[in-house]
């Protein structure tokens, strides 16, 4: 199967604890509320990268600026020593590879689903977040890669925002990425 069912744009290729859960895809309220969830993740993760300043701050005084950015990264730190007690406390899916895209999930090993089953995949985005992603999705194909399975998982009642701040979340790593690559180049100048 093309790798289209991924999504159109960049993926977001990494080690990640995922977990299956198998049955049938949430419909209703129960989708609405699984949208919601990983809408507020995904927000959540993305405040953990940046530090900005709003645009309502933009005409006051600098020492308040500079407090208020102190005051986030303490909250960041507290989150990060908050959510690695939690991890400590529950036991994270073993890291899995796994391509993700803003539409559906590869995922590589004996531990992938099975083609045709439905249920939610359980993906844990980011360490200081121990809370996972919980999407719906059905397993619709398979393929080999050196001598391992890859299931092929297509993401289901997904609303447009969880989507776009999935491809926001895909391209900030690939940013990352290509920030580290350039960092780790040597300056032939």
């Amino acid at each position: 199967m093309a790798e289209s069912f991924l999504g159109g744009g960049l993926v977001f290729e990494e080690l990640l604890p995922l977990a299956w859960v198998p049955g049938p895809l949430p419909q209703g309220l129960e989708a609405a509320r699984l949208n919601a969830d990983n809408h507020q993740l995904l927000g959540a993760e993305s405040s953990l990268d940046e530090v900005r300043v709003s645009e309502a701050l933009k005409d006051e005084s600098p020492a308040l600026v500079h407090e208020l950015q102190r005051l986030e990264f303490k909250l960041n730190i507290l989150l990060r020593l908050t959510a690695d007690l939690a991890a400590r406390s529950s036991e994270l899916p073993p890291p899995q590879a796994a391509r993700l895209g803003a539409n559906g999930l590869e995922w590589t090993g004996a531990a992938a689903p099975a083609v045709a089953s439905s249920g939610l995949v359980q993906i844990y985005i980011n360490p200081a977040l121990p809370q996972p992603l919980r999407i719906p999705c059905v397993v619709v194909g398979e393929r080999m890669q050196n001598s391992e399975r890859v299931a092929q998982l297509q993401f289901r009642e997904v609303s447009e925002p969880v989507v776009d701040l999935l491809e926001k979340l895909i391209f900030r790593h690939h940013r990352r990425l290509v920030k580290g690559a350039r960092a780790n180049t040597p300056n032939h100048s």
